[in-house]
Order: structure tokens, then sequence, then C-alpha cells
């Protein structure tokens, strides 16, 4: 095997880094696959940017592999808005470049413009990630109304929201939900706001999302 086979790739759109000795396992890629020899169809698990947009960095496995253990924040600003994005639990599933492209562009770098458009229309867009992966925050000083900035997106949400809503998943049952919570449909949406909820996880329920009782006359098993 030539030495440069186990080089690490870095993507040239996120800072991602491919490690040969560490490889992409949460997409089914094992340690010891070198870049060259991943599938063509593979993407950044971060971005989702193809094999092209890659580069090699000079760089030694054992330190690439000390970094990807880190947890990365990458982080925006300007005089009114921060915004902060954690890499390791984004999904990419595109709602933000959706509702807001104008600000969120994967295929750029930075791929954050916070001067594309207000801080609050920014602000509901990352009340609706899925994921949590992005944050926001008021910069000092910032002109906005506070009280604007206290949605489930804010960096302070947990510590304004000290009791949040728990999910319990019941065997060979439904999901419990417990807390304020409110429940979106497909368009985002709210379509009920409650402090407990039953969620169908069996997918035969006739009122989805919520649970009929469909499990148990199917005699549904996970």
């Amino acid at each position: 095997m030539k030495s440069n086979e186990m080089a690490v790739y870095e993507c040239t759109i996120c800072g991602y880094k491919y490690n040969p000795e560490v490889g992409d396992t949460d997409n089914g890629i094992s340690a010891g696959v070198p870049f060259a020899d991943l599938p063509e169809d593979w993407v950044c698990p971060l971005c989702g940017a193809g094999k092209d947009a890659f580069v090699e960095v000079a760089e030694t496995n054992k330190e690439a592999s000390n970094k990807q253990t880190e947890i990365k924040t990458k982080e925006y600003r300007n005089q009114d808005l921060i915004v902060y994005w954690f890499p390791n639990d984004c999904s990419h599933a595109g709602k933000c470049w959706r509702d807001l492209p104008e600000v969120f562009k994967p295929e750029a770098k930075p791929w954050v413009n916070l001067s594309a458009a207000g801080a609050e229309e920014i602000m509901r867009t990352i009340d609706k990630c899925p994921t949590g992966a992005l944050k926001y925050d008021l910069a000092e000083g910032s002109s906005v109304d506070p009280s604007l900035a206290d949605g489930i997106g804010s960096i302070h949400y947990r510590i304004m929201n000290p009791n949040p809503a728990k999910i319990r998943a019941i065997k060979n049952g439904p999901l419990l939900i417990e807390g304020d919570v409110h429940i979106l449909d497909f368009s985002g949406e709210i379509t009920k706001e409650t402090s407990r909820a039953v969620m169908c996880r069996c997918g035969m329920s006739g009122n989805q999302p919520f649970c009929d009782g469909a499990h148990a006359r199917n005699n549904w098993k996970e």
C-alpha cells in the first residue's frame, strides 16, 4: 500500500476531515478505507459535499483522529446577531437553506451570510432547525429586542426553559410526551399546543401523528 493512500482529506466547504484510520462508520465506511476507495456517491457527513470538494491535507492521522473526537462549533456574527453551527449535530435536512436560501448557502464559504436578511427572520428560521445544530444569540449592543430572541433556537433556551419536554418510548407502544410542546404539521404550522401527548410509533394510527390504539388492536411489535 502506498503511504499516501492513508492520507487525510479535508472538505473545502465545511472543514470536515476524512481520516482513513477512523473511517465514516455512521455511514457504513469502516476504518481502514482510503479516501480514493470511497464510493463515488459518498458525501461529506457534515455538509453533504461530494468527493470533489475534498483536498489532501498534510496532517498526521493521529492528529486528525484526535480532532474528530472534539465537539466542533462554528460561529458567524454581525453587529446584531451571533449564529452558532454545531456540525456534529447537523442532519443536513435542508430546512434552513430552503426557507432562507439567501442566508444559508451550503455551496458557499462561509456558508452563513448574516448580512442577507434581518436578524428576526434569521432567528425564526433557526427556530425551525429540526436538530438544534443551529443556535443564535444577540451580540453585545444589539439593536434587536431581546424578547424576540427567546425561541427554541436561542443558545440560552434550556436556561430560560428549565423544564424541557420529555419523550418516552413505550415498549411495543407509542411515544409519550410530557412537557410544554408545540406539535407542527408537515408545513411547519402548529397543530396542537399541549403539555401531554401520545404519539403514534407504529404507523397504523388513523389519527396521525397521534396514537389511537392501533398498535394494540393489531398486536404491533417493535
